[in-house]
């Protein structure tokens, strides 16, 4: 996307610029200026808010593009869950599952165990399950 108050010239200086990785004499030069005096073009160029702004936005750009994104983490995850699979890998394939699904919300974050403290005596359970003491028969070995 180009800046439409730039000219032809200082856009291919700011895509120069911002691909080179900041060296504005080869920036004028790649843009069709003369070598003859390209760090004192460059310099001027530079002294330009307009081209100043495109570069930083040209930057942020390139900044973003290469950024590590959920999106991203997530296609990855998915490429290697995919791959393991193929691999009939299938304890690593269901940990990936597991943390792809935590990433997007599917399964609980917090321990789904609980603990039941109970207080029943035994002798009361016997008491109250008459059919089971009654039926209940001593086994004597001779």
């Amino acid at each position: 996307m180009s800046n439409a108050s730039l000219s032809y010239k200082e856009q291919l200086f700011c895509n120069a610029y911002a691909i080179n990785g900041g060296n504005g004499t080869k920036a004028v030069i790649s843009a069709g200026y003369s070598e003859n005096g390209a760090s004192v073009q460059s310099t001027r160029m530079l002294g330009k808010t307009k081209i100043l702004r495109e570069i930083e936005r040209q930057q942020k750009f390139q900044t973003q593009k290469l950024s590590l994104t959920k999106e991203k983490i997530i296609n990855e995850q998915l490429e290697l869950y995919k791959l393991a699979r193929a691999n009939e890998e299938y304890k690593t394939a269901s940990t990936i599952l597991d943390s792809l699904s935590k990433m997007l919300g599917y399964t609980q974050t917090q321990p789904t165990t609980k603990q039941i403290n109970h207080n029943i005596k035994f002798e009361r359970l016997l008491n109250e399950l008459p059919a089971i003491s009654n039926t209940y028969e001593a086994k004597v070995i001779n």
